[in-house]
């Protein structure tokens, strides 16, 4: 072979698209675009998604929960959901199974919040108290591992169904003692409404015996089966789109401010680093990698869900949380946050 043979082979694959004809494909988030959705924004406009064949059209959420349940009806090919909420979903609809085939956060920002006053200093001093949140909520979804996990009765709280720009008024005004919701959204709406940092009390999941996985990027089971090489043009987009991120904030920020015009930016890049801090840069992560999935985490989380939601025979972790996507993980080390 000679030397520009040698050097041609040499080139990495993504180089050449995928796929020869675009793809559509709509990728659901789990809310209105924030900061830490910016990846996927970040990888539609630098041509990440083109380079591989891709046409993903990115469309808001109504919930992690509910992004399992859009995504296995049809409603999206990919989606920004949570693989807890999976397990209950694929339960109940095995023809219509998704998997989680990137595990984004390494640790869930499900969370049970008060306010100081409220009358709720611990865990088990919900029951009797009104929870606000929305049905598809993931911590609502979620709910009966966290009392399982505090001894408390699923049944010992009332759960008030709200709109989810309604969830944290709620609980400021004192019509709930309390709400399910991600910490990185009901911390900043709470602050916004009035409440002082120091006020706002947060029993976080992961800290309170639900030790799981939060959101991943998951799609359809057949899908994953039929087009493995989809799949992983996907996650290999996703990752070079956070390791931008990390690399750029502002960009990352301006690119959720194209689309969402009310986002104000200081705002969204306290809540990106809030995130990033909490669920994506763990010393877990630090040591393998993003996307790394450790084993006896995985499923004691299949068996907190099982349990929570009466699946009797749930399967092995590795049906619902697909590693063979992933990149080598020297290519999954991620950078410090850029000031």
């Amino acid at each position: 072979m000679n030397t520009t043979r040698r050097a041609l082979a040499a080139l990495p694959l993504l180089a050449a698209p995928a796929f020869a004809q675009p793809r559509a494909l709509r990728l659901m988030i789990d809310w209105v675009p924030q900061g830490y959705h910016s990846a996927w924004f970040i990888a539609l406009e630098r041509g990440y998604f083109a380079r591989e064949g891709l046409n993903v059209s990115i469309i808001r959420g109504f919930g992690s929960a509910d992004v399992i349940t859009k995504v296995g009806a049809g409603a999206a090919e990919i989606g920004f959901g949570d693989p807890g909420a999976a397990v209950k979903f694929n339960a109940e609809n095995p023809g219509r199974a998704v998997v989680d085939v990137f595990q984004y956060f390494d640790r869930t920002l499900a969370a049970v919040i008060t306010l100081n006053g409220r009358g709720v200093n611990t865990p088990a001093d919900l029951r009797g108290k009104r929870i606000a949140a929305p049905p598809g909520d993931s911590g609502r979804v979620l709910f009966p591992a966290f009392a399982q996990a505090n001894g408390i009765p699923v049944d010992s709280v009332t759960w008030v169904n709200v709109a989810p720009p309604l969830r944290e008024p709620l609980l400021f005004r004192g019509e709930a003692e309390a709400i399910t919701a991600f910490t990185s959204g009901a911390f900043f709406a709470l602050r916004t409404l009035g409440s002082a940092p120091a006020d706002i009390r947060m029993f976080r999941y992961n800290d309170h015996g639900v030790d799981i996985y939060g959101n991943g990027l998951v799609v359809p089971e057949a899908m994953a089966n039929a087009e493995p090489e989809l799949v992983r043009a996907l996650v290999r987009c996703t990752i070079q789109g956070v390791k931008d991120v990390l690399a750029d904030p502002a960009a990352a920020i301006a690119a959720v401010r194209a689309r969402e015009a009310l986002a104000d930016p200081a705002l969204e890049d306290e809540r990106m680093r809030f995130i990033f801090r909490d669920a994506v840069l763990t010393p877990t992560v630090a040591q393998h990698g993003i996307g790394h999935v450790d084993p006896a985490k995985a499923a004691n989380m299949m068996a907190i869900a099982a349990r929570a939601f009466d699946v009797a025979t749930p399967p092995p972790w590795q049906r619902l949380i697909r590693t063979e996507f992933l990149p080598p993980a020297s290519e999954r080390m991620l950078p410090a946050m850029r000031a």
